[in-house]
């Protein structure tokens, strides 16, 4: 084999199609292109030879400008049109040599003259097979190029995170830069829940995050990553571990530079993060957020851990709640704008943390965690402070529809929800993990759903009716469910829910009481002698306008609540029954306020 035959064996196969009609010339061809194992292809009209050049996109076509009657040198045109990185070289007899030459000037990379020579064959293929490995060495080159450029970029933007106030500003600038200049679809940022704490707590989330578990702890979150196909990246450096990183759905367009780039972020993140943590723990002297009068989650995290250790040594309780800001009602705060008076001199979020701290003791703890959500921690309150301390906070908030109390602008929307120790779990993480669930719980109550706290208490009954018929496929306990009983058996079941509750401790009951067999006598009778942990109201509804055939039971234990409401004909009684503790609560507040008491703190 000749030299040109050796260099042509060099680099990647090629596809190669010959427009032509000669045998000989196509023998040839295949007993050349065998050994180098590239593909050969034959058409032998003009028409075939442009179809598969469309069809198959080869890397040379070889074209016989003689064939049609000369109308092979228009098929050198059309080809270049159809498939500009196609290499086309005109085949010509000798006495053609003017028709491969307009081959050449209408874009023919060459011309070889027949009758063809293997070695001609090769060199020609050899060209080819240089210029493309240099074509896309070019490309390559421009693609590291450009992911240099935008490493640079996301290298410089990932080095400003450790600028950032806390640990969770800059989780939220990270998770940031990773979607929107890394090409991630979805970024999730775990970090501890506390110093020395195995917990992890959610502190940022960019693009779909359903069901993401707020606080877990590692084994819990690398199998939630792998049931939703997301790579875990660890925010580690050396022995220093910050966190972890859920990513998913990082574009193609980012290709191979992208996998790599999120590690060297991932420890240039850590390094910040190590930082901030450090940044934090030096300088929580300085107690107070800057913007309002709470704490911040750094001194938050500080008290919360030796509550914890004075709660365990000493056998007293203590109680938490996390504290949500509606978006949309915050933004119809700031819009509103006042003739004059306190609500348009400051932010409402921070106008909002002083509604609470006015609600709360000076010995309760608020801190501002971010923007739109605040924790509050209870010393010495069990379920019952808790839940008292939930309502102020509400009332004073002035929440769904309704105006701030002591201000002129319109309600903040807010969703609470509380956790206490020892009961709802023995750390910090645990704790707040439970009291978000319950404030994503009041979040999606039927209260807020359906509107029930615009309605009497006989409209609140017939909207249920209807709601529990058409309800979504939201399965948890607090959401209500309907049920059809006898009259002694829904009583049998509200002397059982008593029951269960008084087992925990402090208990506040308000039960629906008539002539004859009734919730209020039954639960009267169960309970026996006064307690003085139990307190306990029996209305008589019967004079009330809509209400004289009502069953009703509302109760808030130290450790959960229950409230059933339903309506009594001929010894059957249809009622809604659920967990919710909003629903309680309403439903006590519009049993006072129909029988002119107030029943509810």
């Amino acid at each position: 084999m000749t030299a040109s035959s050796v260099e042509a064996l060099a680099g990647p196969a090629l596809h190669v199609i010959a427009v032509l009609s000669d045998t000989t010339t196509i023998e040839l061809m295949a007993r050349t292109l065998r050994p180098t194992g590239d593909e050969l292809g034959v058409a032998t009209d003009l028409a075939e030879g442009l179809a598969r050049t469309a069809a198959e996109a080869p890397d040379v076509v070889l074209v016989d400008v003689t064939m049609g009657n000369k109308a092979g040198l228009a098929v050198i045109h059309h080809v270049r049109a159809i498939a500009p990185a196609t290499a086309v070289y005109a085949l010509a007899p000798p006495d053609a040599l003017e028709l491969a030459t307009q081959a050449v000037a209408l874009g023919g990379s060459g011309v070889m003259l027949m009758p063809l020579s293997g070695d001609e064959l090769l060199t020609a293929l050899a060209d080819v097979r240089t210029r493309r490995a240099e074509r896309e060495q070019r490309l390559k080159l421009e693609r590291e190029a450009a992911a240099s450029r935008r490493g640079a970029s996301l290298v410089v933007q990932v080095a400003e995170i450790a600028e950032a106030k806390s640990r969770r500003d800059a989780s939220e600038r990270l998770a940031g830069v990773l979607a929107r200049e890394g090409g991630a679809k979805s970024v999730l940022v775990y970090l501890p829940a506390g110093e020395g704490s195995r917990q992890l707590m959610r502190s940022a989330s960019v693009g779909p995050a359903e069901n993401a578990p707020s606080f877990c702890d590692e084994m819990e979150l690398l199998g939630w990553a792998a049931a939703h196909g997301l790579e875990v990246v660890r925010l580690a450096l050396r022995k220093e571990h910050s966190g972890f990183l859920l990513i998913g759905g990082i574009k193609p367009s980012a290709g191979e530079e992208a996998v790599p780039l999120v590690g060297l972020l991932a420890t240039q993140a850590a390094t910040a993060l190590a930082l901030i943590a450090e940044r934090e723990q030096s300088t929580r002297s300085a107690m107070k957020d800057p913007s309002s009068s709470a704490y911040t989650f750094a001194y938050f995290v500080d008290v919360a851990g030796r509550e914890i250790d004075k709660a365990r040594r000493h056998g007293r309780r203590f109680a938490l709640a996390t504290i949500g800001l509606d978006e949309a009602s915050l933004s119809a705060a700031r819009s509103f704008v006042p003739g004059s008076g306190p609500d348009s001199q400051r932010e409402p979020s921070v106008e909002a943390a002083e509604r609470v701290l006015a609600a709360v003791r000076d010995t309760d703890v608020l801190a501002r965690v971010d923007e739109n959500e605040f924790y509050l921690l209870l010393p010495e309150t069990g379920g019952m402070g808790a839940h008292t301390c939930r309502r102020r906070v509400m009332r004073q908030l002035g929440g769904p529809g309704g105006a701030r109390r002591g201000g002129t602008g319109p309600g903040i929307d807010v969703t609470m929800g509380v956790a206490t120790f020892p009961h709802d779990g023995g750390d910090l993480s645990q704790l707040l993990r439970v009291a978000k669930h319950r404030a994503e719980v009041s979040r999606r109550s039927v209260v807020r759903r359906l509107g029930l706290d615009r309605m009497a208490l006989a409209e609140i009954v017939d909207a249920l009716f209807w709601a529990v018929a058409d309800r979504d496929n939201d399965s948890s306990i607090e959401q209500p469910r309907d049920i059809e009983l006898p009259a002694m058996d829904l009583v049998g079941l509200a002397v059982g829910a008593v029951n269960e509750a008084i087992r925990g401790g402090a208990t506040r009951i308000v039960a629906s009481q008539r002539s004859g067999v009734s919730i209020g006598a039954a639960v009267r009778s169960a309970l026996g002698r006064d307690r003085e942990d139990v307190r306990f109201d029996a209305v008589d509804l019967g004079g009330i306008a809509g209400c004289a055939d009502l069953e009703v039971l509302a109760l808030v234990a130290e450790h959960a609540a229950y409230a059933l409401l339903g309506r009594g004909d001929r010894g059957l009684v249809r009622a809604v029954h659920t967990s919710d503790p909003v629903f309680a609560d309403l439903v006590m507040s519009r049993v006072g306020e129909a029988v002119g008491l107030r029943l509810i703190d």
